[in-house]
């Protein structure tokens, strides 16, 4: 093996095969894609620079994202929305979103910054078109059922209103604080427009 390279492959104990590390992702990607193609009754797809998938749902943007996970960990795919941006962090807020946890089943919501999320991950390597299709219709339907209620009762914007980005478009990785690729737009000009 060369100086400063590791190696290309990983076995999976469970079963012993290899696969290209580098290519899990793309390996995967298509499946996803093709799945959500399904779900949303769509013919073309459209998926942004970095591999997103955005979806509107009402008021709410839904992002469906394939991620490397942890170091050494296996892939996951994301479906999260920002629910609500400029909102304020407050026990009352707290306490909601909490009530809205013990409802949910392998979704979670909360606060970052001034950004209410919902959000769940599921290992990607083992991904069925039903799993894909659950995640997506959980938070599809929970984005737009609580992002109106929560604005009423905590203030802060949707994230279609005057048509602008918010401030985060999807959460950081668990390992690593909020960067500045989470902030971008996705290539679309800081508009929505690239919501189904």
């Amino acid at each position: 093996m060369a100086p400063g390279r590791g190696p290309t492959t990983s076995t999976c104990p469970r079963t012993g095969s290899s696969i290209a590390a580098v290519t899990r992702l793309e390996v995967i990607r298509p499946f996803v894609e093709q799945t959500v193609k399904e779900f949303l009754g769509v013919d073309e797809l459209k998926v942004m620079e970095d591999g997103t998938i955005p979806i509107r749902a009402g008021s709410s943007a839904v992002n469906v994202r394939l991620l490397e996970g942890p170091a050494g960990g296996h892939p996951l795919l994301r479906v999260a929305s920002p629910l609500l941006h400029g909102v304020s962090s407050s026990p009352e807020l707290l306490a909601k979103l909490n009530e809205m946890n013990a409802a949910f089943s392998f979704a979670r919501a909360f606060v970052l910054d001034d950004t209410v999320f919902i959000a769940m991950e599921l290992f990607a390597e083992e991904l069925t078109a039903a799993q894909i299709s659950y995640a997506c219709g959980l938070i599809t339907f929970a984005a737009d059922r609580w992002d109106d209620e929560l604005k009423q009762s905590f203030g802060g914007e949707t994230f279609f209103e005057g048509n602008v980005l918010a401030s985060s478009l999807d959460p950081p990785p668990a390992d690593e604080g909020p960067s500045s690729a989470d902030v971008e737009s996705g290539g679309d000009g800081g508009s929505a427009s690239g919501y189904l």
